[in-house]
């Protein structure tokens, strides 16, 4: 079962992490309407000469929505794709665009290049079906058959969709 945040959690947890990050802010969020990305968002940013790792994540705790924010530098003036050869940023790249569980194209994936697309598509007055799966009750079923069965589940479903509708031609067809 997921830890259920409070306000006083939160702020317990920004003073422990600030004697491992360099900095560590967290800011109350308004709730914006719409999609909500709560997954860790990971971005490299140039600060003073130096390359920082930031990380983000949005928390909810005590029915409010709070911003989480760390950074610490890198080792080297350097980001970590300069370091690699274009085939390791190619795998690195195909890495992050999919669940590494199930192997299918992951939100990220969705909203950087199959948005894009859509847009295009949009600009260009064709349309497009799209589909999202998610799985009803899943904590409930979690909490009841355990986590290796959802992970089970969660493949099965995964290797069904990639079988049937994840070809070329159904993902791109006539592009």
């Amino acid at each position: 079962m997921e830890k259920q945040w409070t306000e006083q959690d939160l702020h317990s947890f920004v003073q422990t992490a600030q004697a491992v990050f360099d900095g560590v802010s967290l800011t109350e969020e308004q709730p914006e309407p719409g999609w909500q990305d709560e997954s860790l968002q990971v971005d490299y940013e140039l600060r003073g000469g130096r390359v920082d790792c930031v990380l983000r994540r949005i928390v909810e705790a005590d029915g409010k929505r709070w911003k989480l924010q760390m950074s610490a530098p890198l080792a080297g003036n350097v980001l970590p794709e300069e370091r690699m050869t274009p085939r390791e940023r190619e795998l690195c790249r195909d890495d992050m665009s999919h669940d590494f569980l199930t192997g299918v194209y992951n939100r990220q994936y969705l909203a950087r290049v199959f948005g894009a697309k859509l847009e295009q598509w949009a600009r260009q007055g064709r349309s497009a079906d799209v589909a999202l799966v998610a799985l009803d009750k899943g904590p409930q079923l979690c909490d009841t058959y355990g986590q290796p069965v959802m992970d089970q589940l969660h493949c099965f479903v995964g290797n069904q969709w990639k079988k049937h509708y994840d070809t070329p031609c159904t993902r791109w067809c006539a592009v």
